[in-house]
């Protein structure tokens, strides 16, 4: 994996998934949540992430394929 990419996943997702108090895994979307061009990606798994301390809200996507 190239360095720039590693530094990013690890400052955007690990680090924001390490600090966070809280994380919700939102299921069950249903059609109405798919963007125009979700077809694209077979699978997706969205969660909520609460760092109170940082005063943040993040909401992380990723495709698993």
């Amino acid at each position: 994996m190239p360095a720039e990419l590693e530094a990013d996943l690890r400052q955007e997702v690990f680090d924001r998934l390490s600090s966070a108090n809280h994380i919700s895994y939102l299921s069950g979307l249903g059609d109405e949540a798919i963007h125009d061009w979700g077809r694209v990606h077979e699978y997706f798994h969205d969660f909520v992430l609460i760092d109170h301390s940082a005063g943040r809200i993040t909401l992380l996507v990723a495709a698993d394929d």
